[in-house]
């Protein structure tokens, strides 16, 4: 889960940074680190899932940048592979390491070509200027909001920014900011093409883009459960899952047991 901060500014009070990144220590529970980039603070509270030894902690740092992100970067593997090739070097198995040599790369279109969940902030070295992304269907939560200065914060919580910004606003899934505005970079509503296939082909088609939605999200080096609601969506995508994994699930599921007056006050059938 992770939760991550960023106070974008070098007027930013290192206490005050450090007291918004508390309020959401239960989201990672693991370790936290605040650093200092010259112009503002990053904020990582860990929940070790990739990478889990020390260096897969962040804020990532490659030539004076810094990345933190909550999220999971799907078919990180082959991409970290093409990276090496470009000369790239890595500390750590965290699929969240390879942001900053994607950053070097292609600047902000690599959130084109991101798979994955993911809220991130990043320190540009070279520029100075801070970046924030979300991604496109708003999976991984992220708000921003200004202080008395109109320095921009960014949080995973609104609660991290509540004694800093007089508002807070959910960051727009899709976007990244950038020199002091938003910018979309995809727009999961702007539909340009409808499937013309029979129901057979789309039934097909559904059932394999499910398939590989549970696949891909299997990759973990943390072990791997499920939380049963007891409705159909968990029981099939544990299912699937199983079928998929070389060894046995966990399933945790949680029943609360109802007050006698809850019992009561139930309608007659």
């Amino acid at each position: 889960m992770c939760s991550i901060l960023g106070y974008c500014g070098a007027s930013a009070r290192k206490e005050d940074a450090a007291a918004a990144l508390a309020k959401t220590i239960s989201r990672g529970p693991d370790d936290s680190k605040l650093i200092d980039t010259g112009k503002g603070f990053l904020g990582f509270n860990r929940l070790s899932i990739m990478g889990l030894t020390p260096e897969g902690m962040q804020p990532f740092e490659r030539d004076g940048s810094y990345v933190v992100c909550n999220g999971e970067i799907y078919g990180f593997r082959p991409m970290k592979e093409y990276l090496k090739g470009r000369g790239y070097t890595f500390v750590s198995d965290s699929d969240c390491e390879i942001l900053l040599p994607l950053y070097e790369e292609y600047g902000v279109d690599m959130f084109r070509l991101l798979d994955a969940e993911y809220a991130l902030i990043l320190f540009d070295g070279r520029t100075g200027e801070y970046i924030a992304a979300r991604d496109p269907i708003g999976i991984r939560p992220l708000y921003y909001g200004y202080d008395k200065k109109g320095v921009i914060v960014f949080a995973s919580e609104p609660k991290n920014l509540i004694e800093l910004c007089d508002k807070i606003l959910p960051f727009p899934p899709g976007c990244y900011y950038k020199d002091g505005s938003f910018h979309t970079y995809r727009d999961m509503t702007d539909i340009d093409y409808y499937s013309q296939d029979d129901l057979d082909t789309i039934c097909t088609n559904i059932h394999d883009k499910l398939m590989r939605g549970i696949e891909k999200r299997l990759d973990a080096d943390a072990p791997v459960g499920y939380l049963l609601s007891g409705g159909l969506d968990s029981s099939l995508v544990c299912g699937a899952a199983a079928n998929l994994m070389e060894k046995p699930l966990e399933t945790i599921s949680r029943r609360r047991r109802p007050s006698p007056s809850a019992w009561t006050s139930m309608p007659s059938i």
